[in-house]
């Protein structure tokens, strides 16, 4: 059995092509056993501190990096946060038997073998199940599977439920905690609501990579919470830091309705919108549990999927996505949706450009400043974090003249700092009348923000009464 710890003693790395090194004289030591929480802004190296741990860095990835003393466990099992990038093998069941053939198992004990991993993560899918029809949260329980037939004696987890809904997150870490007894844990996430009581240590790591605090998460939380709202962790008093809230006046007048109406996939009725009267300078959310067809109403809106009933824009009969679009601006959950231009930059200033030439420039700096976009401004959109990406596709939507913005999960899988920043942004288009409409799973930003909540429920779209305090 093992006992080994995992550790790196003056650590120098650097990307190829960059001036500065991404580590310079780190040090870690993480006991056999121990349960490691690593924090710090986007873009500090925990992922890559992470991949060498894990032997990742050189073997599969090289980067040029130089240390005094580096111990790993050759044994060791990751799981990414993109489910998809872990797996070899198009069904279950064959990815599994590699895993086994790797060990050169028998193929006779393979079967048990594997049937008892899938019971251990409460996987229950049969042997033709392919992979690519897993949902997301299903994915990570087979990466954990995996680990399980390895029986590896440490476990990275590079940001495993970043894919996740709440749901989903919560399943994920539940499991992890109940059979991780007699591992050594290296975790890099910022959703840490579930782990943050489960940890041994927790270790952070400043935008330069260096480690500048660790201690239990007891202690970093009494001495260090503002230090983690700077760097976007959602630890257990980040909503203290969060915008404060928005007192609205009276409803104004509606500029949009929809009667009668129906929302539908495709041939099949989802629910019914009696009546849907929306004016200006409102913030609207949309809840419902996954599949209800919260987006497809967004999507109805801007007449891009077929309804039933009637729908309006200032007394004006709304049939062609035209003439909502001169209204309606829609923010997929998938940011590359949106994006048309080469460059960041452009993305964002092709919108103001069309409304006001002279002020174009100014507009397109000031967005990109606010939210953080300006380092990469040259980018490609593609080349970006997914943070980034989802940042950069609500800048398209803010920068368009349109009076209603309807958004797809805005802060799905953003770091605080990041949601602060969007809400806002949020807020002030709604004190500017514009209308904000979003579907969202955040209980917070249900509870907090909204003038008015929508909800979807047993065929049927209704309003739910705001609490204002």
């Amino acid at each position: 059995m093992h006992s080994n710890s995992i550790k790196v003693t003056d650590l120098r790395l650097k990307y190829p092509g960059s001036k500065e090194k991404i580590f310079n004289h780190l040090n870690i030591e993480i006991k056999d056993k121990e349960k490691v929480l690593l924090l710090g802004p986007s873009g500090c190296g925990k992922s890559t501190l992470l991949n060498v741990l894990a032997g990742i860095v050189p073997e599969l990835v090289e980067l040029p990096m130089k240390y005094d003393e580096l111990e790993i466990d050759k044994e060791a099992a990751v799981i990414f946060q993109d489910p998809d990038s872990q797996f070899c093998m198009p069904k279950v069941y064959e990815e599994m038997a590699f895993i086994l053939e790797n060990q050169r198992v028998p193929a006779a004990e393979m079967k048990p073998r594997i049937e008892k991993a899938l019971r251990a993560v409460g996987l229950d899918v049969d042997e033709s199940q392919y992979i690519n029809a897993l949902s997301g949260g299903m994915k990570q329980k087979l990466a954990i599977a995996g680990t399980l037939l390895q029986d590896a004696h440490t476990l990275f987890l590079d940001e495993p439920s970043a894919m996740l809904d709440s749901e989903a997150t919560k399943q994920l870490w539940h499991l992890l905690i109940d059979i991780w007894h007699e591992q050594t844990v290296v975790i890099v996430e910022h959703k840490v609501e579930y782990i943050w009581q489960h940890v041994d240590r927790v270790i952070v790591m400043s935008e330069q990579g260096e480690i500048i605090q660790q201690g239990t998460p007891a202690y970093i939380l009494e001495h260090h919470a503002e230090l983690l709202s700077d760097y976007g962790v959602w630890h257990p008093g980040a909503w203290d830091y969060a915008p404060a809230k928005l007192t609205f006046e009276q409803r104004t007048e509606p500029v949009f309705e929809f009667q009668k109406g129906i929302v539908k996939r495709g041939k099949r009725d989802l629910y019914r919108v009696d009546e849907l009267a929306i004016g200006l300078g409102e913030w609207i959310v949309i809840t419902g549990h996954n599949g209800a067809g919260k987006t497809t109403l967004l999507e109805s809106m801007l007449q891009m999927v077929p309804y039933s009933g009637e729908m309006y824009y200032e007394d004006r009969r709304l049939t062609k996505v035209r003439d909502a679009a001169k209204h309606l601006y829609l923010v997929y959950q998938n940011p590359e949706l949106q994006f048309i231009q080469n460059s960041v930059y452009d993305e964002i200033h092709v919108n103001y450009y069309h409304q006001h030439k002279k002020t174009a420039q100014e507009k397109t700096t000031a967005m990109l400043e606010m939210l953080q976009l300006a380092h990469v401004s040259e980018q490609h959109p593609f080349e970006l974090s997914m943070g980034q990406k989802r940042r950069l596709s609500v800048a398209t939507a803010l920068s368009s003249p349109a009076d209603m913005i309807l958004l797809d999960e805005p802060t799905f899988g953003l770091d605080s700092r990041n949601t602060f920043q969007l809400i806002e942004l949020f807020k002030r288009r709604v004190q500017e009348g514009q209308t904000v409409m979003m579907v969202t799973h955040d209980p917070h930003i249900v509870e907090r923000y909204p003038s008015r909540r929508l909800h979807v429920e047993n065929g049927i779209l209704t309003e739910v009464p705001v609490n204002y305090v």
